[in-house]
C-alpha cells in the first residue's frame, strides 16, 4: 500500500498522529525565557491547518485543497450561530468567577483589562486549530461516528498537547487540569460545529471567544479547577438539551463532501 492509499483510507487517523507528533516534538525545541510559552504555543496551533493542507494535497492535490480551504470558510448564515458562540465563550469564563464567589475563592467579580497581545493573536491562532481539528478531523469522524465519540477522539489528543504545553512551560502547574478543560471545550464546539450545519468560521467565532473572555474569569492561585467545571457545566446544558444528537448515527450525507459554495 502506497501512501497514498493509506493516507485516504486513514485521513483522521493519519492527521492526529501527525499533529501529536509535530506538537510533541516542537515542546522540546531549545527555547527558554519569558516568551518559550508564547513562542512554543504560536508553533503549535500552526500544526492542525498545514496538516490538514498536506493531507489534502497529497489526497486530492491542488483541487481537494482549493475544495478543503472554500468549505472552510463558508460563511453564509452564520450570524445567528456566531452570536450564540459568543454568548457561550463569554458564559464559560464567566461562570468562573460565579463558582469563585460561590466558593470564597474571591469577595467580589472584577473584569480586568483584556491584554492586547490575547485579542491581536486568538483570532490567527483560534482559526488555525479549527481548520484542522474542526474543518478536517471532525467533519471526517462524523461520517462514520456519534458526535460523542468524534468528541471524544478529538479531544483526548488535543487535551494532551495542551496538558504538555503547559506541564512544560507554566512553573508551578501540572498542566492536568489545563487538558481535562479541553474536554468540555471540544464538545461545546463540536455542538456549535454542528448546529451551524459544519462551519468552521462559526466553530472559530467560539475558540476565538472563550480564548478572548478570560479577562472576565479572576486568576486564582491552583484554581484552574474552577475553569474545568464551568466549562463542564455549560457544556453539560448543551448536551442534555438534545442529548439524542449525541448518540445518533452519521448522516446518509456525509458531511466531509464538500459543500457547493454560495459565497
Amino acid at each position: 500500500m502506497n501512501l497514498k492509499a493509506m493516507i485516504t483510507q486513514n485521513p483522521v487517523a493519519s492527521f492526529i498522529v501527525l499533529t501529536l507528533g509535530l506538537s510533541v516534538a516542537s515542546l522540546f525545541l531549545p527555547v527558554e525565557g519569558e516568551m518559550a510559552f508564547a513562542i512554543i504555543a504560536l508553533i503549535l496551533v500552526m500544526f492542525p491547518t498545514i496538516v490538514a493542507i498536506g493531507l489534502e494535497a497529497i489526497m486530492g492535490g491542488r483541487r481537494g485543497v482549493m475544495a478543503f480551504v472554500r468549505e472552510c470558510f463558508r460563511w453564509r448564515g452564520t450570524l445567528k450561530w456566531a452570536i450564540i458562540a459568543i454568548g457561550i465563550g463569554f458564559l464559560m469564563n464567566f461562570g468562573v468567577s460565579v463558582l469563585a464567589v460561590l466558593l470564597g475563592k474571591i469577595t467580589v467579580i472584577t473584569i480586568s483589562a483584556p491584554v492586547v497581545f490575547r485579542l491581536l493573536v486568538v483570532p490567527h491562532a483560534a482559526l488555525l486549530e479549527e481548520i484542522g481539528w474542526r474543518g478536517f478531523a471532525l467533519r471526517r469522524l462524523l461520517d462514520r461516528h456519534s458526535p460523542l465519540a468524534a468528541s471524544l477522539i478529538i479531544g483526548v489528543p488535543w487535551g494532551v498537547i495542551h496538558l504538555l504545553l503547559v506541564f512544560l512551560y507554566v512553573p508551578g502547574r501540572t498542566g492536568i487540569w489545563d487538558g481535562l478543560a479541553i474536554l468540555p471545550i471540544t464538545f461545546a464546539l463540536t455542538w456549535i460545529f454542528i448546529k451551524s450545519k459544519h462551519k468552521v468560521v462559526v466553530s472559530t467565532v467560539l475558540h476565538i471567544s472563550l480564548n478572548s473572555f478570560t479577562f472576565v474569569a479572576p486568576l486564582i492561585p491552583e484554581g484552574e479547577w474552577l475553569a474545568v467545571i464551568s466549562y463542564s457545566l455549560i457544556t453539560a446544558v448543551l448536551v442534555l438539551v438534545g442529548w439524542h444528537m449525541w448518540l445518533s448515527q452519521p448522516l446518509d450525507q456525509k458531511v466531509s463532501e464538500p459543500v457547493p459554495s454560495t459565497v
